[in-house]
């Protein structure tokens, strides 16, 4: 009697050192993939979540080995998607997206606030109304994680569902599914060394009496003051270009020239505020919002009241003292 070979075979896939049975993919995995397209590589995608590039590596293989496809075309410099890796990623985000409404749902429900809060705020408004403000509205949320500068401000950290709200001086324009709430509008003027006589109407010849001491064109003053610049048709030399607030002021109260900014990034360093000259932009002049941005179809009643309690410390504790160094600008502490 011949016996019956019990010799089993492995599938395919075991065999390539696939990913088997169900439940290989997670949040987790899909997380990883997110973060390398969108930090563009894996060494600035590991930075961001705290782990090794060789972990983010491995967790990038182990989907594609689990789909059966490739999703980044590693021979490219730049992260770049294969026609799949690009629908992939798409509703990788949406899925993230919804996971995290839950996330916040289920925070709301077992404790009346959000388990995690993400908020980023340019730097004026966080060196001055940022304490106050958090610690009037630390109850909405179990932990916070709170970023400023250009990166923690910018829009597409919303859009790519990477920090939860913004308080931000950018124009929004018509984004969509973004809630705007504007909070206060603050007149942009000139600063000069205490004791300067010179004239002040002429900012070309300002120019040529001491030098211009500009924002870099990727900060939002740099690109307002640039902007107005252009409407009056002024063209002055560019021989100094900081891009903090700090830096600028420095060099204006050390003697070495003139700039533009706004009362806020005076008063962010108050011992300082009196160690310049203030004076009106010709013309009509120029103005920044500061506003509150956030998605409008989550917690939209938490983003407001934000707005709310922004513009009551604003208006009790700043707009005097903005009023004090540019009594000639029109201020509006509740803009439209």
């Amino acid at each position: 009697m011949q016996k019956t070979s019990t010799k089993k075979t492995t599938s395919s896939s075991a065999s390539k050192g696939q990913p088997t049975g169900r439940g290989w993919l997670n949040l987790r995995l899909i997380e990883i993939f997110v973060a390398v397209v969108q930090e563009d590589g894996m060494t600035h995608a590991a930075k961001r979540l705290g782990m090794t590039q060789s972990a983010v590596s491995q967790a990038i293989g182990t989907i594609e080995a689990g789909l059966g496809t490739q999703l980044i075309i590693r021979s490219k410099r730049q992260i770049q998607l294969t026609l799949f890796g690009t629908t992939f990623y798409e509703r990788a985000i949406e899925l993230l997206h919804r996971s995290r409404e839950l996330e916040q749902l289920v925070g709301l429900q077992q404790n009346a606030r959000l388990p995690l809060l993400r908020m980023g705020m340019v730097d004026s408004f966080a060196s001055t109304v940022g304490p106050v403000l958090l610690r009037e509205i630390t109850g909405m949320a179990s932990r916070w994680s709170v970023t400023s500068g250009v990166s923690g401000t910018d829009v597409r950290g919303l859009v790519e569902q990477r920090i939860d709200l913004i308080i931000t001086s950018d124009e929004i324009g018509d984004a969509p599914r973004l809630l705007d709430l504007p909070l206060l509008r603050e007149p942009l003027f000139i600063i000069v060394p205490k004791g300067f006589s010179g004239r002040s109407d002429d900012l070309e010849a300002l120019g040529q009496t001491l030098p211009f001491i500009r924002y870099s064109a990727g900060t939002f003053l740099g690109r307002k003051v640039d902007f107005y610049f252009r409407q009056h048709g002024l063209s002055l030399p560019r021989e100094y270009e900081f891009d903090t607030s700090d830096a600028v002021l420095a060099m204006v109260r050390a003697g070495l020239g003139w700039t533009i900014t706004t009362p806020l990034c005076v008063l962010r360093t108050r011992a300082a505020a009196d160690e310049y000259q203030y004076l009106p932009l010709p013309g009509e002049g120029a103005y920044r919002t500061l506003r509150v941005v956030a998605h409008n179809d989550e917690h939209v009643a938490l983003w407001e009241r934000v707005s709310a309690t922004a513009r009551t410390i604003l208006k009790h504790q700043w707009v005097p003292q903005i009023k004090r160094l540019a009594p000639w600008a029109e201020i509006m502490d509740n803009p439209k």
